[in-house]
C-alpha cells in the first residue's frame, strides 16, 4: 500500500510541474454532459466583452488595412479583412471607443481572468505564454502575473494591473501576430481542410465564430457547429451556415446575454451569406 501511495505522489507531481502546451485550443474529450457545462463557462467568458461592446458598434474598416500586414508576392491575407473588422468590432466596438475605454486591464466578469488588448485573457495563458505575446511591453513581466487568475479572483486582482496602459497598436499587432494564426488552425481543426474551398469571409465568419464560441463540437450547445462541419461546408453552401450561425442564438434567448450574442451571430451570419 505504501509503494502504490508513493507512486501516486509521483505521478500527482509529475502532472502539476508539466507545462501547458501553447498550441490549439483544448479539445474537449469528456462525456457530454460535463463538456457541455465546461463549453457554457467558456463562451460567458469568451462573450462578456461583447456583451458590453454591442450598444455601441461603430465601423472599423478604416483600419483594417492598418491591422493586417501587407500580404507578400501577392498571397491572400491570412484571414479577410472583412472578418478581422468583424472580430475587432464586436471585441473592442472601435480604435477611438478603445481609447476611451480599454486602454487599462479590465475584468469582464464570469470565469475570465484580467483582460486586455483585443481580448487577450491573461487568466487563461500561461506566464511564459504573456511574456512571449507581450514582449514589447514595457510591463509585459507584470502582466504576466496574471496567468491563472481567473473569475473572483481576477476580479480582486485587478486594482493592480490598472495603472498599466496597453496602446491600440500594440494590441492589433498581437492580436494579428498572436491570436488570428491560433484561432484559424483552432477552426480548420473543428471543421477540417474543407472548410479552406469556402468563400474567404464566409471561412472568416467560422473563425470570429470561434473565437467568441471556441472550438468544441461537443454535445448539444454545439449542434449547429457540427451541422456547419457535416452538411454545409461538403454542400459549399453559404446559406446553409448563416443559417445555423443564427440558429445559435436559442443559447442566449432571455438572457442578459441575448442582444449582445445574438448581435453577433446575426453578423457572422451576414459576413458568411454575403461571402463571394
Amino acid at each position: 500500500m505504501r509503494r502504490l501511495t508513493y507512486i501516486l505522489v509521483l505521478l500527482l507531481c509529475a502532472c502539476a510541474a508539466a507545462p501547458v502546451p501553447a498550441a490549439l485550443p483544448l479539445v474537449v474529450t469528456t462525456p457530454a454532459p460535463t463538456a457541455e457545462r465546461v463549453d457554457a463557462v467558456v463562451e460567458d467568458m469568451q462573450s462578456a466583452t461583447a456583451a458590453h461592446a454591442a450598444p455601441a458598434i461603430a465601423a472599423v474598416r478604416d483600419v483594417v488595412q492598418a491591422v493586417l500586414p501587407a500580404p507578400e508576392d501577392d498571397e491572400p491575407p491570412l484571414v479577410s479583412p472583412a472578418a478581422v473588422a468583424h472580430i475587432v468590432r464586436w471585441e473592442v466596438t472601435s480604435p477611438a471607443y478603445y481609447q476611451r475605454k480599454l486602454q487599462r486591464p479590465i475584468w469582464p466578469g464570469g470565469a475570465s481572468g484580467v483582460t486586455w488588448g483585443i481580448g487577450y485573457d491573461g487568466g487563461h495563458q500561461s506566464a511564459r505564454l504573456i511574456l512571449r505575446d507581450w514582449e514589447a511591453h514595457p510591463d509585459a513581466a507584470q502582466l504576466a502575473g496574471t496567468a491563472g487568475i481567473t473569475g473572483g479572483r481576477a476580479k480582486a486582482a485587478l486594482p493592480a494591473y490598472r495603472d498599466i496602459i496597453v496602446p491600440f497598436g500594440l494590441a492589433e499587432r498581437v492580436f494579428v501576430d498572436t491570436s488570428l494564426p491560433v484561432y484559424r488552425r483552432s477552426t480548420l481543426h473543428a471543421y477540417g481542410d474543407g472548410a479552406l474551398s469556402l468563400p474567404p469571409d464566409a471561412f472568416g465568419a467560422l473563425l470570429g465564430n470561434t473565437y467568441n464560441r471556441g472550438s468544441s463540437m461537443v454535445g448539444d450547445r454545439n449542434r449547429e457547429k457540427r451541422a456547419i462541419r457535416d452538411v454545409c461546408i461538403p454542400a459549399g453552401d453559404v446559406t446553409c451556415i448563416g443559417m445555423q450561425l443564427r440558429s445559435q442564438c436559442r443559447l442566449w434567448r432571455d438572457t442578459a446575454l441575448e442582444a449582445g450574442l445574438c448581435g453577433r451571430r446575426d453578423s457572422e451570419a451576414a459576413l458568411a451569406e454575403g461571402a463571394r
